[in-house]
């Protein structure tokens, strides 16, 4: 049987699947569903995103759990605002440390870690900064409030080598942000619409077409 260590790190499977799903831990069954799609799929990461009441325990829980269940899967934590933070979820066993913003003491915990660091950016200096302080892969964060594609040429048209990763995208979003040179895509609640969120078969088969969609390989 497979070992957690023997899991690809988060970075390796956004950069070959070019999707990193992200979830709330709060309920079990859900958590569950999208571990069973994505080992499924060939998705081999999920996050888990620190929203709302018990969401950091839940996730250092399912962090556990997940490990044991499927050990395959490289879990990580998302919605990380500072060092503290980040410090007790790589203690846990996060594989990957995921920010809305870029905070270098956090990139720092997770380099001291070898743990993998997603952090947020939206304008192009906040993306600069974040690669001069260790991000490989910097997510665009909020997508949603702009026209992503448009930015991201423009961005891109100066920046050629950067690794810019949209989320919280849906499944017809995808192709106009490949075009736009995309280099993967956070992905969660909205990819279902409006799919059974505890229906493993349904999840499974809307990550598929995203990696379609994305252009990405399966593990």
């Amino acid at each position: 049987m497979s070992s957690p260590s023997s899991a690809p790190s988060p970075l390796a499977v956004l950069a070959q699947t070019r999707l990193l799903p992200a979830i709330s831990p709060l309920d079990d069954a859900v958590v569950n569903a999208w571990a069973d799609a994505c080992v499924a799929s060939g998705v081999l990461a999920l996050e888990l995103l620190l929203r709302g009441e018990g969401a950091e325990p839940a996730a250092l829980g399912a962090i556990k759990r997940l490990a044991a269940s499927h050990p395959r899967l490289a879990v990580g934590v998302g919605t990380v605002f500072d060092a503290a933070t980040a410090q007790r979820v790589c203690a846990a066993g996060a594989r990957i440390v995921v920010s809305p913003i870029t905070d270098a003491p956090t990139g720092a915990v997770c380099a001291a870690a070898g743990v993998d660091w997603l952090p947020g950016a939206f304008t192009p200096t906040e993306i600069a900064f974040a690669e001069r302080s260790g991000a490989t892969q910097v997510k665009l964060f909020p997508a949603l409030a702009i026209n992503a594609p448009a930015f991201l040429r423009s961005v891109l048209a100066t920046r050629p080598d950067s690794r810019i990763a949209p989320t919280n995208v849906s499944l017809e979003e995808i192709a106009p942000l490949v075009a736009a040179g995309a280099a993967g895509f956070g992905v969660g609640e909205r990819l279902l619409n409006g799919a059974d969120p505890r229906s493993a078969a349904a999840i499974t088969e809307r990550l598929r077409a995203a990696i379609v969609a994305a252009g990405g390989v399966a593990y």
